[in-house]
């Protein structure tokens, strides 16, 4: 189908067959990515009124807090009242649920689940004009790059949620009317990747997106056979969901040649930040009000989250579980959105240390990710603090570079604690389907 056909008719029609009004938002999205930061803060700052007055009217969680902090009438709400509120915790959300949900739209809630990457997925209830705001967000970053509604696109995506819809129907009217594919990223075999090659050889879409652990091995198995692609590359590769690595984004530069976009947001928090051309981090400002929870020196804390679309059952000041870093430069993109200095991890990637300190993943991470030939690795704590490291390579490790390894480790663990290797052909994803590079049951059994 014509991109241009779709993105005008055939894809706002869709949308609202779906009962959302993503194109509209979409719009509204691309007219305030310039605003200046009074307007823009005026326009948080009215969503913000607006959403707490729902809450105030028709949701009891809500409703109860605002009273123990002395408000009594809905138009004393407002930013100041929101940083009183206490920060949401997931557990919170487990025991209060009923209590959080807009008794009005009770009836129209979409239910769902977080990816449970903690170990403990999370239920929660989401709405159509929370969805709608929330891929309007995705849509206005993949334009930055020139990707508008319609282009030809292919998903490399491993959750059960999604690819459980891909019946045949779907699949035939995605295909022939959306412009839009999803293949499993379950498996990254090279027979697999042989058959995804002669789909995009055939489908060539100008956007590929999914889990950057999948797109790097999709980028590796291109260099080794570029004539199986018939000479197809995409104009934007954009990662979500795991940690973009940097060795990973320069071998998709070198390899696909083209931009890669790196995009962050939840299923429960939503579409939080998407990276501009001029590799900066834009936070949706006009969809979600970002808080830094106890910054350590280095400026990173908890990411706070008031999702300012969410009314089947707001989550304002939420703890969303990653730590971030905010940034306060001016972008030369010309975008005035403000920008997010660094999505940090996971606050559970952690591993227990000599004398039961907690060390944060990335400094083991560090260590792996830059030995070379590496195509997957995942680091293993077992509870006696012992590690197992699973590398994927395509050639062998001396054993002085595996020497190097662990001593680099024993010295960030604090402790000259067992540290052995296994080289695995594959390993495979966690259940979600993403790519998980840490596995620390001894922090889990503390925690």
């Amino acid at each position: 189908m014509r991109e241009w056909l779709i993105g005008q008719w055939i894809f706002p029609l869709h949308e609202r067959l779906r009962g959302r009004n993503t194109a509209a938002c979409y719009r509204a999205l691309r007219q305030t990515e310039k605003l200046s930061t009074d307007a823009l803060q005026a326009l948080q700052k009215d969503k913000l009124r607006r959403l707490m007055a729902h809450c105030w009217l028709h949701v009891p969680f809500y409703r109860d807090h605002f009273k123990a902090l002395g408000v009594e009438h809905s138009d004393e709400l407002g930013y100041e009242v929101l940083q009183h509120l206490p920060i949401l915790e997931r557990q919170d959300v487990r025991i209060h649920i009923d209590e959080m949900l807009a008794q009005p739209l009770r009836n129209r809630l979409i239910r769902q689940t977080t990816g449970g990457s903690t170990g403990q997925p999370l239920i929660f209830f989401t709405d159509l004009a929370k969805e709608s705001w929330h891929n309007a967000a995705k849509l206005r970053g993949r334009a930055w790059f020139g990707i508008e509604p319609g282009s030809r696109q292919v998903d490399f995506w491993g959750s059960p949620v999604e690819l459980s819809k891909q019946d045949a129907f779907r699949r035939f009217k995605d295909y022939w009317f959306l412009n839009h594919m999803v293949i499993s990223a379950l498996d990254i075999t090279d027979a697999a990747q042989a058959r995804n090659a002669s789909v995009l050889k055939q489908f060539r879409p100008r956007l590929v997106y999914g889990y950057p652990t999948v797109l790097f091995h999709v980028a590796l198995y291109m260099e080794r056979y570029p004539e199986a692609f018939g000479g197809w590359r995409p104009e934007l590769v954009t990662c979500t969901s795991e940690v973009l690595y940097p060795n990973q984004r320069e071998k998709m530069l070198e390899v696909f040649g083209c931009p890669i976009g790196n995009e962050y947001g939840s299923r429960d928090g939503g579409h939080l930040a998407h990276e501009c051309s001029a590799g900066r981090m834009h936070i949706a400002a006009e969809h979600v009000l970002l808080e830094v929870d106890k910054p350590a020196e280095d400026g990173a804390g908890d990411v706070i989250v008031t999702n300012l679309d969410g009314y089947g059952m707001p989550l304002l000041r939420y703890r969303l579980g990653d730590r971030v870093r905010l940034d306060h430069e001016t972008c030369p993109c010309g975008l005035t959105l403000p920008t997010l200095g660094q999505v940090v991890g996971r606050m559970t990637d952690f591993i227990v240390g000599f004398d039961d300190r907690l060390i944060h993943s990335a400094a083991l991470v560090g260590v792996v990710r830059d030995l070379p030939n590496v195509k997957q690795f995942r680091i293993v704590q077992y509870i006696d603090l012992s590690i197992e490291i699973l590398l994927v390579r395509d050639t062998l490790f001396s054993e002085q570079e595996l020497a190097k390894v662990r001593h680099k480790m024993q010295v960030i663990m604090g402790a000259e604690l067992p540290i052995c290797f296994s080289f695995p052909d594959h390993i495979p994803p966690s259940k979600s389907g993403k790519y998980v590079t840490l596995i620390s049951e001894a922090y889990a059994a503390r925690s």
